[in-house]
């Protein structure tokens, strides 16, 4: 049974006549010590009341070692580290939320310290632009990440409960809403963009505003994939269509930063010293580069989730497009660049930006032939703007929920989703909407360039 006992203050070696209370309680079965103690208590009433409590939650197994409570957070992510097993671009994400948010503010302090909501609103308000240096979007992902890693230390009873647990904490810019959307064309535009950009980049920015395919689907398609042709009935008569197919196994490209371990580091600064050693023969001036962290991986794998591997109607015009690209196209993937190598997201941004942004003119001089000023045609579009298009767009349209879910890789989670069916009527409508603002576009651009 729990008690109290009298601990004096000692002041330069010599005790006072000044005391607080200590409450002793029985420590669970196998535990070492078999009591266990908990200072500073005004009363011993309260001390005792507290040692009660307790040995009722050893009773009730809902009790939590203090000192599992007093784990400093830094320690328990190198354990929580070791319970999970996610995809190296989940990994590298979360290792750099951990090493630029969360632990330069928490590692060192306690468990029960960190699962305090008013400790975790002032600190994403601390760090949140305007008053901080992150953007609110990455100090939500940490907020998340925080969540998760509390979740865990919840199920290992180093703390009783995850306290953040869908609480959400608004910080900074989170409380204002700043009206920005993602920027999504219309028919026209797209096929201004198509035009202007040319050659297998146009014909990708195409695919994707009328297809919505994840980026990773787009690059990662095999010509063996595309254009498979498909016979349904509508009123009992055959229906042809063509389909992309974004396969369940190698369906997607994949770019990971893969964190460099010794012999990854040890093999860049044998190439970055055989680098400068070409340059030093070479004459010309060179400077060592910084040391990465990481190198990017890029792999075919699997789409996002075993729902998006899934069949892409393709109307009649596009697919005719995409026919003649492929039957002159020397790669097995029909969207890489003109060399065969991978598209990455980064460098077809970069291409993409004068195209939808446009350009100032370069007049020509001597040695170089200029280049032509482009006006803007819509400006901050991206790739996953093209994807908002065709969501947009099949809305627009009226398709069924059941085709729009499908043809993007989505899975309704409701009763609806349960028993909606998608079926060749519905394709059909879909198929014949997307060629009608092809024919739309088409006409507007026309009559613009006239």
């Amino acid at each position: 049974m729990a008690y109290a006992e009298k601990v004096f203050k000692v002041r330069n070696g010599v005790r006072t006549k000044q005391f607080t209370w200590r409450c002793k309680y029985k420590a669970p079965p196998g535990h070492k010590p078999p009591w266990l103690t908990e200072s500073g208590f005004p009363t011993k009433k309260i001390a005792e009341d507290w040692g009660a409590e307790q040995e009722a939650a050893i009773r009730a197994g809902t009790w939590i070692d203090p000192a599992k409570l007093k784990t400093p957070f830094g320690k328990w992510v190198e354990i929580w580290k070791t319970s999970v097993h996610k995809r190296p671009r989940t990994q590298s994400s979360r290792a750099y939320l951990l090493d630029k948010l969360l632990l330069p503010e928490w590692e060192y302090k306690p468990l029960a310290e960190v699962n305090n909501v008013f400790n975790v609103q002032s600190w994403a308000t601390r760090v949140s632009k305007p008053l901080g240096p992150h953007d609110p979007d990455t100090v939500a992902q940490a907020r998340s990440l925080l969540s998760t890693i509390l979740s865990a230390a919840e199920d290992a009873q180093y703390i009783p409960v995850n306290r953040l647990f869908g609480r959400r904490i608004l910080a900074g810019a989170d409380h204002v809403d700043d009206g920005e959307e993602e920027v999504w064309a219309q028919p026209d535009e797209a096929h201004r963009m198509y035009q202007r950009f040319g050659g297998v980049q146009g014909l990708m920015v195409l695919t994707d505003c009328y297809l919505g395919l994840r980026w990773g689907e787009l690059t990662g398609l095999h010509k063996d994939n595309c254009l498979i042709k498909k016979i349904d009935k509508v009123d009992g008569k055959p229906f042809v269509r063509h389909v992309i197919r974004v396969d369940g196994r190698l369906g997607a490209l994949h770019e990971d930063p893969i964190e460099l371990d010794e012999a990854g580091l040890a093999a860049w600064h044998a190439a970055e010293d055989a680098r400068l050693e070409m340059c030093r023969t070479k004459g010309w001036k060179a400077n060592r580069r910084k040391t990465p962290k990481s190198r990017l991986e890029v792999y075919l794998g699997p789409p996002k989730n075993k729902y998006s591997a899934r069949e892409v109607d393709v109307p009649e015009f596009l697919a005719r497009l995409l026919d003649q690209h492929i039957e002159s196209w020397p790669h097995e993937h029909p969207f890489t660049t003109p060399s065969g190598t991978w598209w990455l997201r980064g460098n077809f941004g970069r291409e993409l930006r004068p195209v939808a942004d446009g350009r100032e003119a370069i007049p020509r001089k001597r040695g170089y032939a200029g280049r032509e000023g482009w006006e803007p045609i819509l400006k901050g579009f991206t790739m996953r703007g093209a994807r908002h298009t065709a969501d947009t767009w099949m809305k627009e349209d009226r398709v069924d929920r059941a085709l729009r879910f499908g043809s993007l890789g989505w899975v309704p989670k409701d009763i609806e989703g349960t028993y909606e069916h998608i079926t060749p009527e519905m394709r059909r409508h879909r198929l014949d909407a997307l060629t009608a603002r092809w024919r739309r576009g088409r006409r507007v651009m026309l009559r613009s360039v006239a």
